[in-house]
Parts: structure tokens; C-alpha cells; sequence
């Protein structure tokens, strides 16, 4: 998984606030393999149209590129209340559109590189054998499958603001307080879904954990 991390001294001129909004876009779209390529230590126009595109070709937010627009400008200039808001706006309609977009050929090779072939089997709850043939594309991911795989890339992008790969593999396997002395990956269980409550608490606190996506590390 590629990194982003931007540091406060090359922010530009449309506030701290949008920046973070859009780094947090960018490390969703990185954790989900949707954007791939050279590391982003950058917010600036190259990266806002690089991304626009890789949301455009995987069929996520139509118009991303009319979002982002206003980011794309070269060299980067300050940006209006309205114009501020009504990108903020499209930001956040960006970042729903992949939390309910389940992305499989991308998110595999992703979640590969994060955890490894033996701990996902685990995490998802699949054979060894079988992942390999989704991961492939000789076989469809079932749905129940890439349900699980995109909510696992969910969390390594609330997760990816405070740690590197090494961090998030360790952070499900250390018992936390929160979950009763468990690890997350103890409190996910065998066939556990999205929807299951103990999916829910352990995604609640990768995100308090993470706190606010930190923009440099």
C-alpha cells in the first residue's frame, strides 16, 4: 500500500480543514488499491487530477473531476467560503461513495500487501486456496467475501493516519481494554459480517484510535 503522508509545510492555500478532508480521501482511496503509483507527500494539483481519475476509472464518483476542480488549479490558489464548502460538500459525497463501493481486484492485491496471505485467511474467514483464486480473478469474490474484504480496507484507511503496515498488523493482534481484554481480531470471531455488532466496535475504535488523520506523521 502506497503512503500518503503530507507534510503541514507543503499545505496549500485553501485551509487546513479541506486539506485534511482530502488526505483522508486520498489514504480511503490508497487502502482500497483504487489509487495506486508513487507515494502522495503532496496536496497539490497533480495529485488532486491523479486521483480524479482513479476514482473516475473504477467507476466511483462520476463527477469527481467537477469536485475537484477547484483543487486542481496550478500553481494552488486561496479559494472562497462558498467555493470552501460547496468542495467540502463533494468531498464527503466522495468518501460515501467509497465506503459503499466494494472494489475486489483492487482491494486484494491491497490487503495482500498489508497483512499477508495467512493472516487474511484468518481476518476473512476464507481456505488459503480460495483467496488465491479471488485474488487472481480466477474466481468472483462472493459478495459475503468482498463485504468483508472492503470493510477490512475501511479500517487500514482510518487506521493508515497513525500507523505504517507493521502498526496495523499489530494493532488486531494486541488485546485492547475497549473490547473486554480482546484483540480485534478475537472480537471479530469466525463469520463475523459488517454488520455484526462486534465489526461495528472494533471499526469504532480503529477511528477514535486513528483520531483526525494527522497530515504528517
Amino acid at each position: 500500500m502506497i503512503e500518503v503522508r503530507i507534510s503541514p509545510d507543503s499545505l496549500p492555500p485553501w485551509g487546513a480543514a479541506l486539506g485534511a478532508t482530502l488526505a483522508a480521501l486520498l489514504t480511503r482511496s490508497v487502502a482500497m488499491g483504487v489509487l495506486a503509483g508513487k507515494p502522495v507527500t503532496r496536496l497539490d494539483a497533480a495529485v488532486v487530477k491523479r486521483l480524479a481519475a482513479a476514482l473516475q476509472r473504477h467507476g466511483i464518483g462520476a463527477n469527481a473531476g467537477l469536485i475537484l476542480a477547484p483543487l486542481a488549479v496550478e500553481p494552488a490558489q486561496a479559494i472562497d467560503d462558498a467555493t470552501q464548502r460547496r468542495v467540502a460538500d463533494g468531498l464527503d459525497r466522495l468518501s460515501e461513495a467509497l465506503e459503499a463501493s466494494a472494489t475486489p481486484s483492487t482491494e486484494w492485491p491491497s490487503m495482500r500487501g498489508v497483512f499477508g496471505d495467512e493472516v487474511l485467511v484468518e481476518l476473512l474467514g476464507v481456505g488459503a486456496s480460495s483467496l488465491r483464486r479471488y485474488a487472481s480473478g480466477e474466481r468472483a469474490t462472493p459478495d459475503e467475501v468482498a463485504a468483508r474484504l472492503h470493510w477490512l480496507a475501511m479500517v487500514v484507511a482510518d487506521l493508515a493516519g497513525a500507523y505504517n503496515d507493521f502498526g496495523i498488523r499489530r494493532w488486531f493482534e494486541r488485546p485492547r481494554s475497549q473490547l473486554d481484554g480482546k484483540s480485534p481480531r478475537q472480537t471479530l470471531g469466525a463469520a463475523w459480517t459488517p454488520e455484526d455488532a462486534a465489526a461495528a466496535r472494533v471499526r469504532a475504535l480503529a477511528a477514535v484510535l486513528s483520531g483526525a488523520q494527522p497530515l504528517a506523521a
